[in-house]
């Protein structure tokens, strides 16, 4: 008794002293998929678990005591409790946009002058009661690129962690995590290829089209191989002409089943996305963002 009261009162101490990293993505609509760092890097395995239904509408938890219990519980039981987390929001939480400022040049106080423009990029929210990051696009000065959150989103996101304990350290987008995770696949692709990315979940796949540094296009296709096939055609299609380009490369993220046939039909290779020994792009987006700060 003596002993495991000891242990208990040094817990606190441990966590200050030797800090563990865990990494929770929430970006596959049906699944929280986790990992914790050592030192910078993976540390497999991954570990996942199905979020429990009716706790999430369009990304928002909608019971976040239950959410918030539920993600605590799963910190207890991989021995992650205090550990800082670094959390990425569903893909439905947010949106991203490609800006173009008037002039032709980025403002130095960017999000205070795109509040003041307050364009109309035909988001499911309100911009100026957003939470927003800009980003340069490479060699482009007269677009940047936006996602954005609503701000009630990302306190209820908050409010939830403080529910499920461990130390809140980053929220991050779906979609911010991507760049992160692609930032060098994307900065090498050569001029006039259009990038597709194929993201296989629990429920679908879905698609981004990236061209010249920047996401064009995004859509949601089956995850049935016989039935991706047609529509990942109409879509690549119609990035081809609108896009005007003339080579494509196409990467996929996780195993697909059936992607032989996919390849096969489209009459392109995908190429496997390295994760560097993390278990979804998600997760490594993450972890970019974590060694970045």
């Amino acid at each position: 008794m003596v002993l495991a009261g000891i242990r208990e009162r040094l817990r606190p101490l441990r966590a200050d002293i030797f800090p563990r990293t865990v990494l929770l993505d929430f970006s596959d609509p049906q699944l929280l998929v986790g990992q914790t760092m050592k030192t910078g890097n993976a540390d497999p395995p991954t570990w996942q678990a199905p979020v429990p239904a009716r706790t999430l509408r369009d990304g928002v938890p909608i019971a976040p005591d239950a959410l918030g219990d539920f993600v605590g519980d799963l910190l207890l039981e991989h021995a992650t409790v205090m550990a800082n987390l670094v959390v990425a929001l569903p893909r439905q939480a947010s949106a991203w946009r490609v800006i173009t400022w008037p002039g032709g040049v980025c403002p130095e106080e960017p999000v205070a002058a795109l509040r003041e423009l307050n364009p109309d990029l035909r988001l499911p929210f309100a911009l100026r009661s957003a939470a927003i990051d800009l980003q340069p696009l490479p060699g482009r000065t007269a677009r940047s690129l936006l996602v954005a959150a609503p701000t009630s989103t990302v306190e209820a996101w908050i409010d939830l962690f403080a529910i499920a304990g461990g130390r809140f350290r980053h929220l991050l987008p779906a979609q911010a995590c991507q760049i992160l995770a692609l930032r060098d696949q994307i900065d090498t692709t050569t001029p006039g290829t259009m990038v597709g990315v194929l993201q296989p979940t629990s429920s679908h796949c879905h698609l981004d089209v990236w061209v010249a540094g920047a996401p064009e296009f995004e859509r949601t296709l089956p995850l049935s191989s016989q039935e991706l096939i047609p529509e990942l055609k109409r879509a690549l299609a119609f990035c081809e002409a609108q896009f005007g380009c003339t080579r494509s490369r196409l990467l996929v993220t996780q195993p697909l089943e059936g992607l032989e046939a996919v390849e096969q039909a489209m009459g392109l290779e995908f190429q496997q996305i390295e994760l560097a020994g993390f278990g979804t792009l998600g997760l490594k987006g993450l972890a970019e963002l974590d060694r970045a700060r």
